[in-house]
């Protein structure tokens, strides 16, 4: 009897109705055909915390304790888990199961997934590997048939392990570490502190930005207009007055510019493009590209390649013929009669666990109308992904023409189209897209139109001299579509999104979103529209950790080095010594206690909205309340910033502090619903709602 361990239940129902293992139901696995399939829920083993390990590492944490580095790292099953991790034990050391199936996601969670499992119920069977890219019936048919020894995969597992503890060893002494230094819950972790940090720098150059104003001079030519370049303010009226009516040309460049199809999505890719198009968080795109992968429509979502092999060249080209004939938007590409360039999607050197994105057949035979809106959208990004990225070239003409007037230079930009290419279908296929937001940022700095034909030396006529006024604007706020590709490259411009270097980056495609979501949990970030901004706290902790702690660039070498190891390139043990010793120093450099008066989490940074009327210190606005300093001590004076329905801002929390009362107010909401008026009074030390008669 052979055992299957898939990673959660959907997947392994899909794959036991494909091998006829679902012939009998039990509880929590199915059989038949010599087959018992089952199933984890994610990780269902755990490293374990560090009072597991010794009772006084437990709360109140002490700086005499650290670094905690175990000897040998502990496992433990969460209670919620260990109902299936027990039955996941009872199938695998049963007498009749001789062999094991790993056929977790294909990645380096999903082999750790399965690994904690086998190890934590002392399994000794021999395993093999089911390592497929989709969750198609002839593609689970086909894995079965070519199972690979579970050894092959030993170096990712290792790798998986070795990131584990490093997060482990790093964030659990800094959390602890910093949490008592500053007397205030801080959470901090070798890659969601650096992704804080680049967001908070981007806020600090926002707020410290001094905008500056600058001129132009625009000439009316009549059919073109052509600007100078920058001048000063107080240049500018001496260098309009100096512009006659005629301006000589002084050169005429042309240039054949090509721009190549866009390369075929990894999952970075994708969430980039479903954040700016659509809105849609990291972890949105990557929960609906999983539950495209399940429902078969979708290859493995948690890639990091934009190509494919060479031996998928017939399957990607009858996946081109398939997504134009699923897709509505397929007659547009079918419209322009385009030979697909499949070779271009070609690159084996890119390619390690997993291709490029890609739709699966499935799609031929599917209802659409059962997605979800955002699946839909999701799958659609895709499906139009793979058609333009086998389209022509986008050919164009550029002509730049600098004209001399009033001795100062002034350029005039045209484009015209010699090919449409992936473009022009581009254009047509948004264009009927319902929903699809308009990218504000494509193609803004360039031109568009003709230019009349010109020749050195060319006397032009001008009409008028206009000046334009600028001002420079401060770096734009991160969304997650940027965040996302400064997390791929660690902060870094040295590369753009057209390198095929290897990024080294900010975790992984698998991780960045739940990066993303914790460090919003934990009211370090908040959203706003799309935007991240960073809170007041998220500043805070950034200010306080030091720099090796919350620098993109160590972090993205520890990554890369995690990938060396799972590629066989590097000493697992090694890294894992490195991480240690980093967290030793760490400690030893960190371990001096602050003062209540240079603690920065002792609201320094917090508005004082009045004193306090029991105790007569500060009041403090806070997220979500106006508390006193003492208000988790003897004192704990506080009220709420909405009170019945009513937000209470902090001009309203002074006066109560400084008269008593407010004035009267509109807009309190009682338990039926129904609105009133009424004025909050401070009485015998709190803040009540006197309802207005």
């Amino acid at each position: 009897m052979k055992l299957v361990i898939a990673e959660k239940p959907s997947v392994g129902n899909t794959i036991a109705k494909v091998i006829g293992a679902n012939r009998t139901r039990g509880d929590g696995y199915t059989e038949g055909s010599g087959y018992i399939v089952s199933w984890c829920f994610g990780h269902l083993v755990t490293l374990a915390a560090p009072e597991d390990y010794d009772k006084r590492y437990g709360k109140p944490w002490k700086l005499s304790n650290l670094p905690i580095i175990p000897e040998k790292f502990l496992w433990t099953v969460p209670e919620s888990t260990a109902p299936q991790f027990e039955k996941l034990k009872e199938l695998m050391l049963r007498p009749d199961v001789d062999e094991i199936i790993c056929a977790t996601d294909a990645g380096r969670e999903g082999e750790c997934v399965f690994r904690y499992v086998y190890y934590q119920a002392g399994c000794t069977k021999p395993f093999s590997r089911l390592w497929i890219s989709s969750m198609t019936d002839e593609a689970v048919r086909e894995g079965f048939q070519h199972l690979r020894p579970g050894s092959e995969f030993d170096a990712l597992y290792r790798s998986g392990l070795a990131r584990n503890k490093a997060d482990w060893i790093v964030g659990m002494n800094a959390t602890q570490l910093f949490t008592v230094k500053y007397r205030s819950l801080l959470s901090v972790g070798r890659v969601q502190t650096p992704t804080l940090a680049m967001l908070v720098e981007r806020e600090k150059k926002i707020q410290q930005f001094a905008a500056a104003r600058y001129f132009t001079l625009e000439l009316n030519c009549g059919k073109f207009k052509a600007e100078s370049d920058k001048i000063a303010p107080l240049e500018v009226e001496a260098a309009a007055a100096q512009c006659t009516n005629s301006a000589v040309v002084k050169s005429v460049t042309k240039e054949q510019k090509n721009a190549n199809p866009p390369k075929l999505y990894d999952l970075t890719s994708l969430q980039r493009d479903a954040n700016k198009l659509y809105g849609y968080t990291a972890q949105q795109t990557l929960d609906c590209a999983q539950k495209l992968y399940e429902n078969k429509l979708l290859t493995y979502p948690r890639t990091d390649s934009c190509y494919i092999t060479d031996d998928m060249e017939s399957t990607a080209a009858e996946m081109v013929r398939l997504t134009a004939k699923a897709f509505k938007f397929g007659a547009d590409y079918e419209a322009q009669n385009i030979t697909p360039d499949i070779k271009r999607l070609i690159d084996n050197s890119k390619v390690s666990d997993h291709h490029a994105l890609l739709p699966t057949r499935e799609i031929s035979r599917y209802d659409f109308s059962r997605l979800p809106e955002d699946c839909w959208n999701v799958l659609s990004l895709v499906a139009i992904r793979l058609l333009l990225a086998v389209s022509p070239v986008n050919v164009t003409d550029a002509v730049t023409a600098v004209l001399e007037c009033g001795g100062r230079e002034f350029t005039a930009r045209g484009k015209t189209t010699v090919q449409g290419g992936w473009k022009q279908l581009e254009t047509t296929i948004k264009a009927g897209l319902k929903g699809l937001a308009k990218d504000d940022e494509e193609d803004a700095d360039e031109p568009s139109g003709m230019l009349p034909t010109m020749n050195e030396g060319d006397e032009i006529a001008v009409k008028s001299v206009k000046q334009l006024e600028h001002k420079t604007t401060p770096p734009k706020r991160y969304t997650e579509d940027m965040l996302l590709s400064a997390m791929e490259r660690a902060g870094s411009d040295s590369y753009s999104d057209d390198d095929d270097v290897e990024k080294k980056g900010l975790g992984t495609p698998a991780t960045r979103a739940a990066i993303i979501e914790t460090l919003v949990k934990r009211q370090y970030v908040e959203r706003k529209g799309k935007q991240l901004i960073p809170t007041d706290k998220g500043i805070r902790v950034i200010d306080v950790v030091p720099e090796k702690v919350k620098s993109p660039a160590m972090t993205a070498e520890w990554e890369s080095t995690l990938q060396k190891i799972a590629r066989g390139e590097a000493d697992d043990q090694q890294f894992l010594r490195e991480m240690t010793e980093f967290t030793k120093q760490l400690v030893r450099d960190n371990s001096g206690e602050t003062t209540r008066d240079n603690n920065p989490f002792r609201f320094s940074r917090l508005p004082v909205v009045g004193k306090c009327p029991n105790c007569g210190k500060n009041v403090y606005e806070f997220q979500k309340s106006y508390s006193c300093e003492d208000s988790r001590g003897a004192c704990g004076f506080f009220f709420m910033k909405e009170i019945f329905g009513k937000e209470v801002t902090p001009t309203q929390a002074k006066r109560i502090l400084d008269k008593g009362s407010s004035i009267t107010l509109k807009g309190f909401t009682d338990r039926s619903g129904a609105s009133y008026s009424g004025k909050l009074v401070l009485q015998d030390g709190r803040v009540r709602v006197e309802r207005e008669k």
